[in-house]
């Protein structure tokens, strides 16, 4: 949601793939997929041996240097709009409890993504299914996410609907500054035709996860994230229904699936 400002300064880290000199890689901007090699990158994936990099004096007697190096990540494109429909259904654990809840959703007719879920066991307020196109051979399948809101959300939140394109391998310039320590992607400079469905599905099953644990009995952290943050950054109200909202859930959306990809 970050890269929604022209004017971003907040990056983000990888906590869990630490640069040379032990710091940690951060990324400006939206990481697209890539996970970042070079001097200053994964130390494992330092492709740039015979370089100037490579000898540890002239290293040290830079004040400053940036690199940039064309690096492959992936490519997708995602579009969200609040729905009058949702194949997302609620129903009761038991007649005894009204406050845990189970949910799951059907695909009619599209192509199933989340193969052998078990109904998700939700407190309250939001929930989550993915479907994929039915594959005709004629043209690459999207999928789709479906997000419903129920109690707290059920009118701010209401149904959203969210289409998103197939991953394909791209090749995008990334460069390094040392005086800040960020890697910055830059726009792609080619796409491939090939797709990776399975990938993309791997990626959707984690993130319906990831929604399903961050419930709690009063809200969802994934709803509320963007909540808090259409509030505090675009000064929207809170709890309504707003084309921003969708603008946010959808840069939302697509940075977690980009770090699912990057992270596998």
């Amino acid at each position: 949601m970050l890269s929604l400002f022209s004017n971003n300064s907040e990056s983000l880290s990888f906590r869990q793939l630490r640069a040379k000199d032990d710091l940690r890689l951060r990324i400006l901007g939206p990481i697209r997929g890539v996970l970042p090699i070079g001097p200053d990158g994964i130390p494992a994936f330092d492709t740039l041996k015979t370089s100037p990099f490579s000898d540890q004096n002239t290293r040290d007697g830079m004040l400053s240097y940036k690199y940039t190096l064309e690096q492959q990540g992936l490519i997708s494109n995602i579009g969200c709009v609040y729905d009058t429909e949702s194949p997302v259904t609620f129903w009761t654990l038991d007649d005894r409890t009204r406050y845990a809840l189970q949910y799951n959703g059907t695909c009619d007719g599209k192509g199933e993504v989340l193969r052998g879920v078990v109904p998700f066991v939700v407190p309250n307020v939001l929930g989550f299914w993915a479907c994929g196109s039915p594959a005709n051979g004629a043209q690459d399948p999207s999928y789709f996410i479906y997000l419903r809101g129920r109690a707290n959300y059920a009118k701010s939140f209401g149904n959203i609907t969210c289409t998103i394109s197939p991953l394909k391998p791209a090749t995008f310039p990334v460069t390094y500054q040392s005086q800040s320590r960020f890697f910055f992607v830059k726009e792609l400079t080619s796409v491939s035709p090939a797709t990776y469905p399975r990938l993309i599905e791997k990626t959707l099953e984690a993130l319906g996860d990831i929604v399903q644990k961050s419930q709690n009995s009063e809200s969802n952290l994934v709803a509320e994230s963007v909540v808090t943050f259409g509030v505090s950054s675009f000064r929207l109200h809170p709890y309504v229904q707003d084309q921003q909202y969708l603008r946010l859930y959808e840069a939302m959306i697509q940075g977690m699936l980009e770090y699912e990809v990057c992270s596998s």
